[in-house]
Formats: structure tokens, sequence, C-alpha cells
């Protein structure tokens, strides 16, 4: 049962945050879309979506996060069940030649988004404070690594990079925060650095290479591989120091850019907010991630501790790369930008992440 003592710890700076960079979010998909047409709905979905997420965030607030953990493993198996059915079942969904959604009625389901958060329930749970904490070697290390493999080379057959790329990100912090032994440190850096040649020939699809490429010169071929990051850094570059003005972006507006309202949103904010808008987005991102951080280590037990490192991993990673790709930075991969892409699976899967740092905050001085 709710107890209501616990509201006087709520965190409502956390909520505000929130909501104030998916009202951006709003916006910036309204203009996004909107040289699509009135018919669109892509900005009223959003809402919508939000508002679920809303209640999603308050039930996942509201049940104890160390009972939820208990049920972590059926957890993570369920979605590992999910993914798989994605490579039999799955369709692109809305227009996309990737597969990646399951599809249930008119709703598209995309599971990879819901393993992030599944994989680190897992690990608070594996890393409780009855568990061996600290100077972990390849033996204590092993089980949450194949754990977190299982699901990434899953999610890298749909194929998605970016999303892979995520659960690595949140391992790494991870096994860091329980403590690893720096010989082991030293060997796994070794083995990712030699591995590289056989991701590049056996892992990445033939796409993924070319975007790579692109990266280093995307006029190589300026009307295929490249004419995404070639549109988006115009776009971002012409909106200057103050924007061309709301509704004003000229990429979006004559539909220039690509997945405009999807992975591309920040190109069509800063075209139209400039320079002092793009760095104002940032700071509320970086607001966001040192605000779940600020308890770190102040949780009754570890595994609070590791559920809000690791939704600070997803959102740290997401943003980067999201940028990154944007700017020209980083090569192009399926990465939405958290509370603002459009997209209900992120929307729900960002809002569960929430509602995860919000049940540990408030829950902190429990006894």
């Amino acid at each position: 049962m709710f107890d209501r003592r616990l509201l006087e710890d709520f965190d409502w700076v956390l909520l505000l945050i929130t909501v104030v960079i998916s009202v951006i979010g709003f916006v910036a998909i309204y203009s996004a879309s909107y040289s699509y047409g009135t018919e669109t709905p892509y900005f009223g979905r959003q809402v919508l979506w939000f508002f679920v997420g809303l209640g999603v965030m308050a039930v996942v607030t509201m049940i104890d996060y160390r009972f939820m953990q208990r049920f972590a493993p059926l957890v993570h198996l369920f979605m590992i069940i999910l993914l798989i059915l994605v490579l039999i079942y799955g369709t692109g969904g809305a227009g996309s030649r990737v597969q990646r959604w399951l599809q249930i009625g008119p709703i598209f389901f995309q599971p990879s988004e819901f393993v992030k958060f599944s994989l680190i329930l897992y690990l608070a749970h594996y890393f409780s404070e009855s568990r061996r904490i600290g100077d972990l070697g390849v033996k204590e290390v092993l089980w949450p690594l194949i754990i977190t493999l299982v699901p990434f080379f899953l999610i890298i057959q749909q194929p998605d990079l970016g999303t892979a790329g995520i659960l690595l990100f949140i391992f790494l912090p991870v096994i860091f925060l329980v403590g690893i032994r720096t010989k082991l440190i030293l060997l796994s850096t070794a083995l990712a650095v030699g591995s590289m040649p056989f991701v590049w020939v056996f892992l990445l699809k033939q796409y993924q290479r070319d975007r790579i490429i692109t990266l280093i010169n995307p006029e190589m071929d300026p009307l295929g591989t490249g004419y995404q990051i070639i549109q988006s850094k115009i776009a971002v570059g012409s909106g200057q120091i103050w924007g061309k003005g709301y509704l004003q972006g000229t990429q979006a507006q004559l539909n220039f850019l690509p997945a405009r309202h999807t992975d591309f949103i920040f190109s069509v904010f800063t075209e139209e907010w400039g320079f002092v808008g793009g760095i104002f987005l940032v700071m509320l991102y970086v607001f966001l991630i040192l605000w779940c951080l600020r308890y770190v280590g102040k949780t009754k037990d570890r595994s609070g501790s590791i559920l809000t490192v690791g939704v600070a991993a997803i959102l740290t990673s997401q943003v980067v790369i999201n940028i990154g790709m944007v700017i020209g930075l980083l090569p192009i991969v399926g990465m939405p930008l958290p509370f603002m892409s459009y997209g209900g699976s992120a929307m729900l899967s960002h809002m569960i992440g929430i509602g995860l740092v919000l049940n540990v905050r408030m829950r902190r001085y429990d006894i």
C-alpha cells in the first residue's frame, strides 16, 4: 500500500524538468510535421503518449523498487522473448525498412526501448547487498555480461546498432559502481579494441559501414548515404545564433530533412531557435541527468544507486549519440532524443526510467 509520507520526499524538480523538456518536444514535433499537412497525427499522438506515460510513471513510482526487483529475472526474460519475436514476426512500422516493432492492432510496440530498463532492474537485483561487491573478477562479472550480451546481439540483428550500444553503456557504469578489478578493466579494453575488425566485418551491415564512412566524408555521396547528415548540418548551421523563428525552418518546412519528427528533431529545433535554443535544451538535459545522480550513494541500499546510475546512463548516452549524429560528430543510428523525438515506445520507456529514479528518491531514507 502506498505510504502518503513518501510524498514528503517526492522530487518535484525532477518531474518538472521532465515535463518542460516534453512540452518543448511537443512544440518541435508540431513544427517538424507542419509541412505534412493538418491531417498529420504526430503532435496529437505524442501528447497522448505523454499523458499515458505520466500514468505509467505514477504506477512505477508507487510500487517499491525493491519489490519490483524480485521479478526482474522474469521481466528481463520476457523482454528477451519479445526481442526474439521481433526477429520472427517483426515489422518495420511506419514505412521503415528495418525490423524493430511488434504490431498489436493499430499500435506499433518496440521491445528494444523497454529492454534497457529491464536490464538495469536485473543488474540491480543481481548486485544486491547480499552478493559480493567490490574487487569483482571474471567469475562475478560473467553472468551479468551474458545477460547484457543476449539482448545486445538480438537487437543487432534487427538491425539497431544504436539501441544495442545503449545496453553496453548501461553495463559499464554499473560494473564500475559495484567495483571491478583493474586487471579486468585493462583486459576488457584490450579485447574491445582487438574485436573491432571482427565487428566491422561480421556484425555491421553494409549500410552501417557506409554510415561510418559517410561520417568522415559525407560529400562523397551527397544524394545517397550522405544526404541526411548534410541536410541536418545545414539545418543546425542555418539557425545561427537566434534561429529563423518558429515554423520558419526551411529544411523542415520544405521537406529537405528526413526523419525530422523522430531522430532529427534536434535539427528542426536548432534551425528555428538557433545556437541559443540548442544550448538551452542541452543544459536542460545536463540538469536532468545531474539531478538524477544527485543522491547516488545516499539511498538505503546499493540496488537503488544502481537503478539511478542505470537510468542516468541511458539518458546520457541517448542525448550524446542523438545530438552527436545530427551535428555530424557520430554516425547516423536510429536513436531518439529523450522526451523530444516522436514515438510512443520511447516516451513510455523514458517515463518508466524517471519513475524508477523518483521511486528510489522517495525511499532513500527507508529503514
